[in-house]
C-alpha cells in the first residue's frame, strides 16, 4: 500500500506541483485548499506525512499543525511546514507547537525527495514502536490478572474440591470453615477486579527476576491477599 501523503496549500500552482513530483514517486496524494479543509481530510484519510503552506485563509499552517499534533490518531504524521520565509523566529514558532521540519519556497526537488522520505521512516518507526508498546501493554495485563487472580481462585478450586471429597458425616462447622476460604478468596479476585477498574497511576514491578515483562503492582493497600 502506497503511503499516503496530504498536501495543503491554497496555491493551486504549488498542489499541482507537488502531486506531480510526489505522486512520480508512487505516494498516494491527498490535496487540500486550506487548513480546514486540510483537518478533514486528515481525519478521514489519517495521512504518514503532511505538508501544509504557513500562510492560508480560514486556518492557517499553525493552527492546522496544532490540532493535528493534538489529536490523538494524527499526533504521529510527520508534519513539514512551507515558508517563504525562512526565519529562526519563525523556525522556533513552528518547532514550539510540533511541526517536524521545514521546507522553503521556491521548493527544490532533491531537498522536498530527501525531507519527504525521512519523515514517513520516521512515522513508520513510530506505528512500530506504538504497535510494540501496545503489545507489552497487553501481555503485562494478562501477566497481571494470571499472577494475581489465579493464586485466590486455585485455593477456591482446592477447596471446594475438598468439600466434595468430604463424608456426609463430616461435621457442619468444618464444612463452614472450608466455604469461609472460598469466600475469602473469592473477595480477593472482587478486590482485583476493582482495583484494576479504577487505575489511574499505574506502578509496574518485575514479573520474573531479569526479565523484560512487567506486571500491575496491586500490592498497595492490599490487607486481604495475605502477602
Amino acid at each position: 500500500m502506497a503511503d499516503k501523503i496530504l498536501v495543503v496549500d491554497d496555491d493551486q500552482y504549488i498542489r499541482l506541483f507537488l502531486q506531480k513530483r510526489l505522486g512520480a514517486r508512487g505516494y498516494e496524494i491527498i490535496l487540500a485548499e486550506h487548513g480546514e479543509d486540510g483537518w478533514q481530510k486528515a481525519k478521514s484519510e489519517a495521512p504518514g506525512l503532511i505538508i501544509s503552506d504557513w500562510m492560508m485563509p480560514k486556518m492557517d499552517g499553525l493552527d492546522f499543525c496544532r490540532k493535528v499534533k493534538g489529536d490523538e490518531q494524527l499526533r504521529y504524521a510527520y508534519f513539514i511546514l512551507l515558508t517563504a520565509r525562512d526565519t529562526q523566529d519563525e523556525r522556533t514558532e513552528g518547532i514550539e507547537i510540533g511541526a517536524d521540519d521545514y521546507l522553503t519556497k521556491p521548493i527544490n526537488d532533491k531537498e522536498l525527495l530527501t525531507r519527504v522520505r525521512a519523515g514517513l521512516r520516521i512515522n513508520s518507526l513510530q506505528k512500530e514502536l506504538t504497535a510494540l508498546q501496545h503489545q507489552k501493554a497487553i501481555m503485562e495485563l494478562a501477566v497481571t490478572l494470571g499472577h494475581e487472580i489465579n493464586n485466590p481462585l486455585g485455593i477456591m478450586m482446592l477447596t471446594l474440591q475438598v468439600i466434595q471429597r468430604k463424608s456426609d458425616s463430616q461435621s457442619l462447622a468444618g464444612i463452614r470453615k472450608e466455604l469461609e476460604s472460598c469466600i475469602h478468596n473469592g473477595n480477593r479476585i472482587a478486590e482485583i477486579v476493582k482495583r484494576l477498574s479504577r487505575l489511574d497511576d499505574p506502578h509496574f514491578v518485575p514479573y520474573l527476576k531479569n526479565s523484560d515483562i512487567d506486571m500491575l503492582d496491586l500490592s498497595q493497600g492490599d490487607s486481604q491477599s495475605g502477602k
